[in-house]
């Protein structure tokens, strides 16, 4: 190929744009290529740059994290990232800084949060945990962060059900109080890393479906206000679960029926702007 040809193309693949998530209505993420008919595909997390995507799959006994690459027309070049029948791996997070790829793991007996550091080439790294003042004896899983550190999780470390707790620097892990935690399980939070809103899991009474997301706002006192149910354009009759916010904030992405779904962050908005008047 001529020079000039070749740095056109260079430049056309530098420029490319990302995709952009649906407006109003959540549609599936990745059709025929990331979601897939006859597999589970749940948690995922997009590159700043919403180039690269990561993704949480479900093979029956173990669980694994793949990364695929958008060309300009669909997602390609499919690739392994962490997990084995020896060393399961979930519920993709990628930092703020793009360095560190959390993800949860129960090789040690109990879910524990673990994460990938970014090496100088730009791959990753071996995987390391997070010290004992996070991970337990208990299951401790699904891992978010605020601008400032603040670390939002669940974990059943109080009893059978689960919670979801908040660990700041130089404190021990503290369960959110109710409204957000009550008698039925809450899991897969989501802070906002500005702290403007939590969004969650919960199996709480009148839900649509087996499981449902929920969306609270800080209530002035350090505390959070009665959650929202996300409608019927989120929750279904089925199970949607894994909420996420992508780095550069314009995607919402979360899990539905074993398939990734993602929307245009207007719908939080608009929950955000009904609900503060």
């Amino acid at each position: 190929m001529p020079l000039f040809s070749s740095l056109m193309v260079l430049a056309a693949s530098t420029t490319l744009e990302p995709p952009s998530p649906p407006e109003s209505l959540p549609e599936t993420l990745g059709e025929g290529t990331v979601s897939l008919p006859d597999r589970y595909e749940y948690c995922s997390s997009f590159t700043r740059d919403r180039r690269t995507l990561y993704i949480g799959i479900e093979h029956g006994n173990w669980q694994s994290i793949e990364a695929y690459d958008w060309n300009g027309k669909g997602w390609t070049n499919r690739r392994h990232i962490v997990g084995s029948p020896d060393f399961n791996a979930h519920d993709p997070y990628l930092s703020a800084d793009e360095q560190r790829l959390y993800f949860i793991t129960a090789n040690r007996g109990s879910a524990d949060i673990a994460y990938l550091p970014r090496q100088e080439d730009g791959s990753w790294g071996e995987p390391k945990y997070l010290g004992d003042e996070v991970n337990g004896e208990a299951n401790d899983y699904y891992s978010s962060f605020t601008a400032g550190g603040d670390l939002y999780f669940s974990s059943n470390r109080a009893g059978e059900n689960y919670d979801i707790y908040v660990a700041r620097a130089g404190e021990a892990p503290q369960r959110l109080n109710s409204p957000v935690n009550t008698e039925a399980y809450e899991g897969d939070p989501y802070i906002d890393p500005d702290g403007r809103y939590l969004i969650f899991a919960s199996t709480r009474r009148r839900g649509l479906g087996r499981g449902d997301l929920y969306l609270s706002l800080p209530n002035g006192e350090g505390g959070w206000s009665m959650p929202i149910a996300f409608d019927e354009r989120v929750n279904t009759s089925g199970h949607e679960l894994c909420p996420l916010v992508s780095l550069d904030g314009s995607a919402f992405m979360f899990t539905s029926d074993q398939e990734i779904r993602w929307v245009s962050t207007a719908l939080i908005e608009e929950m955000i702007a009904e609900h503060s008047q």
